[in-house]
């Protein structure tokens, strides 16, 4: 890893602008993919959903209304005076009259059979063996009617609908036997429908056609999914579905009764059972304890998905083609600048800077050029007050390191070092040479008085980490600076010597005084007030005598101060390069021990 990021750091900056964009390109394809595809996937399974329930809503109401309509006829036909005659001589045993009644029920049978498009056809048995039935009808075994008829009806329950079998009659379609056993009461001649087939008087026997129903059922397809619905009874048993169907396997499977017996009567439509194939949905009918279901093959479902994400993909692709053309563009665009930039530095570098350059826009590089050029012209100016200046700098360093630097601070780090390395502790060495290096740097600085705010608060550091190594204790630092003052300049050598008085005078690091402050920190705040820069240094030692300071820094007449003597000199050389500063402290021991000063800002 450390490999591949050192390769990319190496790399130009036009290259690292082009793997960025075309790495957040990349990225942004693959989330909005993939987020795209799960949203997609999501909205078409809740839209097949809602579409299936519909299917069956539209499926149920449909069918509702054909039940509903053939009962309601049934019971009109249940109610005629023939109807009831051949009840009462059945219920009597009375054959006399069979030839009779089976000539005047034809009509009401053929109206009945007439009166619903999903009815085929009916027939009455009697429990006596009578047999009636209208005469267009044929069996296709004459002889034994009431044998063909025997189907097993131990599962009658009232009105009860039997699973799709072959009508027994001549022309061979497949129909759905509804069961309507009637019984007359004991010492009456009312009838009513019975509890089982045993109970029953006669039993009507409505034929229905097996491919109406599906005509019906089928009302509620679209283009949008092929859907299979069936009637199922009260155990979840296909009893519509014929063997043609590719899914009667599925409808017959004991896990599919077991499922759709289960439904909750409570739910409207229920997702019953989904698989990579085809999901299964129910709903409970209002009637004989039917259920409807619904057989969704996933077939249409899967090749719009296939083509949504394929669709995606393009897209993507493209969109990472443009975006890898407009990042080479727009990287060139931007670099060729500094490429350009590059050749004139190494050329003033080389002193064949002849010819200043001119860009040709007015952006952050023009501006840049503008500088370098500036530079340049300036550099050829002063090139010659350089020279003469020279002894003059060359004394004032000597001079500015003779002030700055204590002897016996010098020594005494520099023993410490050696000590770090004759004990073999190298990185503590490394690091305390590091931080005398940062201090001596800083604190000669070329000869330059004023310095950034940066590198004063470094100075600052430097000299800390130097103390702590030396003295083995851990003074925390820390430094605030107001935005607008990052780039302040200031006289050096102002911080560096009150941090150096909250550590020998606020901790005593020398004694063990320093052992009650647990947690010793010393805080730089650098901000501007009223029309001043203030830069504040706290700590949290012992305290300061204020009488003691103020007495250092104001001092009577024809006196130099002889305590404080940093504090003193700090003084003087600000009001010689400010004019009017104002030095304010204040003390809480072993709390907040704070040196606040007040530049006027000019700026302001």
């Amino acid at each position: 890893m450390k490999k591949v990021t050192t390769y990319f750091a190496n790399l130009k900056i036009s290259s690292k602008l082009w793997c960025c964009m075309l790495g957040i390109a990349l990225t942004l394809s693959v989330f909005l993919g993939l987020l795209n595809s799960w949203y997609f996937v999501r909205l078409y399974h809740e839209d097949t959903y809602a579409q299936t329930a519909d299917s069956l809503q539209i499926g149920s109401q449909a069918l509702s209304d054909s039940y509903n309509t053939l009962l309601n006829n049934v019971i009109d036909f249940a109610s005629t005076a023939d109807f009831s005659k051949i009840t009462r001589d059945v219920h009597d045993g009375n054959h006399a009259d069979y030839g009779r009644n089976k000539a005047l029920i034809q009509d009401p049978m053929a109206n009945l059979a007439l009166s619903n498009p999903i009815l085929d056809t009916m027939a009455v048995i009697g429990k006596n063996g009578e047999f009636y039935s209208l005469f267009t009808n044929t069996l296709k075994k004459e002889e034994n009617p009431a044998a063909y008829f025997g189907w097993d009806l131990s599962s009658v329950d009232g009105v009860t609908w039997l699973p799709a079998r072959q009508s027994p009659f001549i022309k061979s379609n497949i129909i759905v036997p509804v069961v309507v056993p009637i019984e007359q009461l004991k010492n009456t001649k009312y009838l009513h429908i019975a509890r089982t087939a045993e109970q029953a008087d006669v039993t009507i026997i409505m034929l229905l056609d097996n491919k109406s129903i599906a005509q019906r059922l089928a009302l509620s397809n679209s283009a949008y999914a092929e859907r299979n619905l069936y009637i199922a009874n009260q155990w979840g048993e296909n009893i519509s579905l014929d063997q043609n169907s590719p899914y009667y396997s599925i409808a017959m499977s004991k896990d599919t009764a077991q499922q759709v017996r289960d439904i909750d009567s409570e739910v409207d439509i229920q997702f019953i059972y989904d698989s990579r194939d085809y999901g299964l949905y129910g709903k409970n009918l209002d009637y004989c304890g039917l259920k409807l279901v619904s057989i969704l093959p996933k077939t249409l479902l899967h090749q719009r998905i296939a083509r949504m994400n394929t669709f995606i993909v393009f897209i993507a692709l493209a969109g990472l083609a443009i975006t890898t053309l407009l990042a080479f563009k727009l990287s060139r665009f931007v670099t060729k600048p500094f490429e350009q930039l590059i050749t004139n530095v190494q050329s003033i570098e080389s002193n064949t800077y002849d010819k200043p350059y001119q860009t040709k826009y007015n952006d952050e590089v023009g501006h840049l050029n503008m500088a370098i050029n500036s530079m340049y012209a300036t550099i050829q100016q002063q090139f010659e007050c350089i020279k003469q200046s020279e002894r003059a700098k060359y004394r004032s360093e000597i001079q500015l390191l003779s002030e700055q630097i204590n002897p016996h601070f010098l020594y005494n780090t520099l023993e410490c070092i050696n000590m770090e390395v004759l004990g073999g502790h190298k990185e503590a060495a490394a690091s305390m040479i590091t931080s005398l290096g940062d201090f001596l740097r800083i604190g000669l600085s070329y000869g330059n008085e004023v310095i950034s705010i940066s590198k004063e608060i470094t100075h600052v550091r430097a000299y800390i980490d130097i103390m702590n190594h030396r003295f083995n204790r851990k003074i925390d630092f820390q430094y605030t600076i107001a935005s607008d003052l990052k780039d302040l300049v200031i006289l050096k050598s102002i911080l560096q010597p009150l941090a150096e008085n909250s550590i020998r005078h606020g901790f005593d690091v020398e004694v063990s005084c320093y052992d009650n402050i647990l947690m010793p920190a010393i805080e730089i705040h650098v901000m501007k007030e009223e029309g001043h820069i203030v830069l504040e240094v706290s700590d949290n030692g012992r305290g300061i005598n204020i009488e003691k300071a103020n007495s250092a820094l104001y001092p009577p007449k024809h006196e130099t101060s002889r305590g404080h003597v940093g504090l003193y000199n700090i003084y003087q050389r600000l009001n010689a390069c400010y004019g009017e500063v104002t030095i304010t402290i204040e003390s809480i021991p072993y709390f907040k021990n704070t040196v606040k000063v007040m530049i006027p800002d000019n700026d302001a």
